[in-house]
């Protein structure tokens, strides 16, 4: 009889161990997967801002990757074509030559088409790109004809102001035209909501 009982008993103790096992790794289970559900948010990678297309390559980069690269900073604004003067102030940026030239092997000459995160772009030749455009009077909006040419810089900015560009304000990234003096230049050379820019050497 005591042996029966023993068994009986040792098979509840059994039986107990086996369902304990199971509701601690069915407790535990929720934990772990929250834990890897962390760890793949911890790894996601940042998101692309830009690509840089030249023929069947496109380099993308990150907002971080573009501030690794050389900064530019100077002054700039442009003139619309009803004769007013905006966006006067500082930029942040990189030159477009240093972002051209991040390409193995560059292209010596070279015209850019700009996109924008509305499908529009622009055509850029040579000329542009090296900062031969139209200068106009900061004190005289109203007149039409440029007071000299040349001696800005194209800029892909990132800040204005010392502040990230954004949504609100023109997008993440836009084409500027800058130096040292403030020089306001023509508005339609100004192109915002950058996406993407293709080299085009034919």
């Amino acid at each position: 009889m005591t042996t029966k009982t023993n068994k009986i008993l040792s098979a509840a103790v059994v039986i107990a161990i086996i369902v304990s096992v199971a509701v601690l790794v069915y407790v535990n289970l929720p934990k772990q997967t929250v834990s890897f559900s962390e760890n793949n948010n911890a790894h996601k990678t940042t998101p692309t801002i830009f690509s840089l297309i030249y023929d069947d390559q496109q380099t993308n980069f990150t907002m971080a990757d573009l501030v690794q690269l050389e900064t530019y900073t100077a002054k700039g604004g442009y003139r619309t074509q009803s004769g007013m003067i905006k966006g006067i102030g500082n930029y942040t940026g990189v030159n477009i030559s240093t972002l051209v030239h991040t390409l193995r092997p560059a292209p010596l000459l070279y015209s850019l088409k700009v996109y924008s995160e509305d499908g529009e772009n622009l055509s850029i030749n040579y000329s542009t790109i090296l900062g031969n455009v139209d200068i106009y009077n900061p004190d005289n909006a109203s007149d039409p004809n440029p007071i000299r040419k040349g001696g800005v810089t194209m800029v892909l900015a990132y800040q204005y102001e010392g502040k990230w560009l954004n949504e609100s304000n023109d997008g993440k990234l836009k084409i500027v035209f800058l130096d040292e003096k403030g020089s306001i230049t023509q508005a339609s050379l100004w192109w915002k909501k950058v996406t993407s820019i293709r080299i085009i050497t034919e």
